[in-house]
């Protein structure tokens, strides 16, 4: 029995898996499984239809490898493939709001390879700008929730922990801010 190649650090090439290569694919998986599963767990809020959703989006790459252009990084792909599952797993739960995902996806600033470098941080600084105002017309409950869960991403528990509070007073606090910051962001950007 033959033993798998071992993986590099760089990319599996694009046309390695437009053939199906099979190492390739594998490879791909171990880079970017993390990754993308720490993504997802973000959105759901749930471990195990995280790592459900992580299956699916490389079933779903491998489905549609085919169709892929090359106008991002293929991690760039997989994370959008990934986001698209996770969003439709949010839009049939009861327990998520979709728009909740919205307003978190616009404080965290997304990688776009198809940006250059200059237009990227002329876009993050009008983004942070425009999320700075909206965060300062919240009230200081809310906004520091905001500032604990979405901007450095702790868990419930922890901001629990530094608001003492519950970790149901955190969530219900954490659903009317973001509720409050996406009126406040629609507001600045017209939706």
């Amino acid at each position: 029995m033959e033993l798998p190649q071992p993986c590099t650090a760089s990319d599996p090439t694009i046309e390695a898996l437009k053939a199906g290569n099979e190492h390739a694919f594998r490879c791909l998986f171990e880079q970017e499984r993390e990754r993308l599963r720490r993504f997802v767990v973000k959105l759901v809020e749930d471990a195990d239809e995280a790592e459900n959703i992580v299956q699916e989006t490389f079933a779903e790459a491998y489905r549609q490898i085919e169709d892929f252009r090359g106008e991002a990084s293929v991690s760039t792909w997989l994370f959008s493939i990934a986001k698209h599952l996770a969003y439709g797993h949010l839009r049939t739960s009861d327990r998520h709001n979709y728009l909740e995902h919205e307003t978190i996806e616009f404080l965290q600033v997304d990688r776009d390879d198809s940006v250059s470098g200059t237009q990227r941080e002329v876009e993050r600084s009008e983004r942070k700008q425009i999320v700075h105002d909206a965060l300062q017309e919240l009230p200081d409950h809310y906004r520091r929730v905001v500032q604990l869960r979405d901007l450095e991403e702790k868990s419930t528990a922890e901001a629990a922990e530094q608001l003492d509070l519950t970790e149901v007073n955190v969530r219900v606090r954490l659903h009317r801010a973001r509720k409050a910051l996406r009126e406040h962001l629609c507001e600045r950007m017209e939706c």
